[in-house]
């Protein structure tokens, strides 16, 4: 019998993993990814969102302290 609950996450898991990659990509401007340094705080901030988990799952991941440093960038104004 076929089990959709156990494929459903992990299908959602990969294309939230791609659209990551995706995004790291473009952002790279045809740079391999490889050689691109990256903020591992933004990083981990763009895996959470992308899984879908609630607050505390990732105050979890994060911890606290890198919790709220992200919560506080994102809601600041953005800066030319």
């Amino acid at each position: 019998m076929f089990h959709q609950t156990s494929i459903t996450p992990r299908l959602q898991l990969v294309a939230a993993l791609t659209r990551i990659r995706q995004e790291w990509q473009d952002a790279a401007d045809g740079k391999s990814l490889l050689e691109v340094e990256g903020n591992m705080g933004m990083l981990l901030a763009d895996l959470i969102n992308g899984t879908g988990l609630d607050t505390a799952e990732q105050v979890q991941v994060l911890g606290s302290d890198l919790f709220q440093e992200i919560q506080g960038l994102l809601q600041s104004p953005v800066r030319n």
